[in-house]
């Protein structure tokens, strides 16, 4: 038989979550029997305690929504079979379904997006805080798979990219303990938790594409109970630890931080898997009490440095004793100078040079505690990469001040002169969904002013501003010399189709994740429309400039700007050097994409 194999990374699948419409109920009363194969075999970790397994129990059973060529929706139980084989024994007319989308664990309201881990049209990701000790309502995102299938096709075969961790808080002292933080670590330097992985669509392998050894969730002020238990998820991507290598847990009680340890001993691989739930216990018999008034702030506590290495210093300011903890596995690239201190002082921290040259990138954070309070400093570390006699960044601007944690991720969109961030829906496109307006607040309609990007506006980290049109210019290159090249995640290793530039169009071309050449990579984006601030146009590069056009607006009396816009290849495109093709321009209240230059340079340097 022919198989179909469902591959995907969370933000990718979240777009055909949310269009599933008219449902029924599951369908038991005809049909044929299909079945889906999981791709990862049942394994169990082999970690000295606990039995902490990661496997498909025999009860389990799938959420199976079928997409049918006539529109319409019927939604399926898939019980476990042999072999991690999920089958149902009537599904109604197979040859005719398109596409299927599939939930892990299974419930019967899973149609509805809410089911036991949550809605799936919400992944876990960056700044979500766990509010409740049994929340996971922005969890299951990485549990869902979804593949398009052709007519009369037999078994499909599963890829999951992702691994859910039940973290238990077992309570076994006699005092009430408030969580703040739960994270999973391990020791390798190779593993793959929170970066970006993606599933090799040829061999179905998932294969990491950054390395990092953490992964961390927030937790909004949480009370466990004296002889209660906490449940708290974290997702991540799937890895294996060896023998003699461990896995730890650490928890943030009142303040304090407990790691709980464990050794992998077998012979063999303790793997966590794609597509399975970890439960794994993490108990206190004892909790040390601490002063809840004690405070801490530091000042900055965010940077971008454009040095490739260097010292900063960080202005501590506290009523009391205080904490320096760095996350595990950024040593290799960061130290700090102290680890405790009491009242006001200052911590250096030194950036070491990266060793990956133009391609490497990194993101940590160090914690300053104080009691139950505490201050976090997140650093992102070879954002910088000098092409020609400018710096420019290696992300887009995330959220306003900040960049995108990676150079792969499309970052939010900005009106013209505005520092205020807009969702980005990459890669959906409200428009298919039926949607008729956009963000509560969007600022819409027809604008022409100001001439230049006020510098208090600016959405760029502090040491970047926003490019001018000559800055973008040199960059990007003229329509008679391109100095971009169009780059599919299959071949390039980033987790979304883009454009590298920078250099000559043949340099930018070559260029992978791995080995950027001294280019830097442009993320497919999108944009916000200005009349409605609809979400559009998911797979175009875009990037903003500073200044307005030097030509007249259009008929709805809106100024243009430069922007760049590349269409899904590098042979459709629009650049700020072509001043008869008004489609190289923007109107003023059109939201897109920002990438950021040093503001120590000038576009006469």
């Amino acid at each position: 038989m022919k198989k179909t194999i469902i591959y995907f990374a969370a933000a990718a699948a979240m777009a055909a979550a949310c269009q599933v419409e008219n449902l029924e109920s599951p369908q038991t009363a005809e049909g044929e029997p299909f079945s889906i194969q999981a791709s990862f075999q049942s394994t169990k970790t082999a970690l000295d305690t606990d039995g902490w397994k990661v496997s498909w129990d025999d009860n389990d059973a799938l959420s199976v929504i079928a997409v049918y060529a006539d529109g319409t929706t019927r939604d399926y139980k898939f019980d476990k079979g042999e072999g991690d084989t999920f089958s149902c024994p009537k599904v109604y007319s197979p040859e005719d379904i398109t596409a299927l989308n599939v939930f892990y664990p299974y419930d019967e309201n899973q149609y509805d997006m809410d089911g036991d881990y949550g809605r799936a049209g919400m992944s876990f990701g960056s700044g979500m805080q766990q509010s409740a000790i049994d929340d996971a309502s922005h969890i299951d995102g990485p549990l869902y798979g979804y593949a398009e299938l052709e007519s009369g096709e037999g078994q499909v075969v599963m890829h999951h990219a992702s691994t859910l961790f039940d973290i238990q808080v077992v309570n076994s002292s006699d005092k009430d303990i408030l969580i703040t933080e739960v994270k999973i670590s391990t020791q390798d330097g190779d593993k793959n938790m929170t970066g970006w992985f993606k599933v090799n669509p040829q061999t179905g392998a998932v294969e990491p594409t950054s390395a990092y050894k953490e992964a961390a969730l927030p937790v909004n002020e949480v009370t466990v109970s004296a002889g209660q238990t906490g449940h708290f998820y974290i997702t991540s991507a799937p890895f294996k630890l060896l023998q003699g290598k461990t896995f730890s847990v650490t928890v943030t009680a009142n303040g304090i931080q407990s790691r709980f340890e464990k050794t992998v001993e077998s012979d063999g691989t303790g793997k966590f898997a794609a597509g399975t739930v970890n439960h794994i216990k993490a108990e206190f018999t004892e909790v040390e009490e601490v002063d809840p008034n004690l405070t801490v702030s530091i000042e900055p506590s965010y940077m971008a440095p454009i040095a490739a290495s260097g010292e900063f210093t960080i202005n501590v300011t506290s009523t009391g004793d205080w904490t320096v903890v760095p996350e595990t596995g950024i040593d290799d690239w960061l130290e700090v100078s102290a680890l405790k201190g009491s009242g006001n002082g200052t911590v250096t921290v030194t950036l070491k040079e990266l060793a990956g040259g133009d391609s490497d990138v990194r993101t940590g954070k160090v914690t300053f505690r104080a009691g139950v309070n505490s201050a976090v400093l997140t650093v992102q570390h070879g954002y910088a990469q000098q092409i020609g006699n400018l710096v420019w960044a290696k992300a887009n601007v995330g959220e306003s001040g900040r960049f995108a944690s990676s150079p792969d991720d499309p970052g939010m969109l900005y009106q013209y002169a505005s520092n205020v961030a807009w969702t980005n829906n990459y890669p959906d496109d409200d428009y298919s969904n039926g949607i008729t307006s956009g963000p509560e607040g969007y600022p819409t309609g027809a604008k022409n002013s100001p001439q230049t990007w006020p510098e208090d506006q600016d959405p760029c980290p502090e040491g970047w501003r926003v490019p001018t049109a000559k800055e973008v210019t040199a960059l990007m290159g003229t329509d008679t010399d391109n100095k971009f090249g169009w780059l599919e995640p299959s071949a390039s290793g980033f987790g979304a189709p883009g454009v590298a530039c920078g250099l000559s169009k043949e340099t930018a071309k070559a260029a992978t994740k791995d080995n950027m050449a001294g280019c830097i990579f442009l993320p497919c984006s999108g944009n916000r429309a200005w009349k409605n601030g609809l979400y559009q146009n998911p797979t175009h590069v875009t990037i903003q400039s500073s200044t307005i056009a030097n030509v007249a607006g259009n008929n709805d009396g809106n100024a243009y700007r430069y922007v760049v816009k590349i269409m899904g290849s590098d042979t459709k495109f629009a650049l700020p050097s072509s001043p008869e093709n008004k489609w190289g321009y923007g109107e003023l209240n059109m939201a897109y994409s920002v990438r950021c230059v040093a503001d120590n340079q000038t576009d006469e340097q």
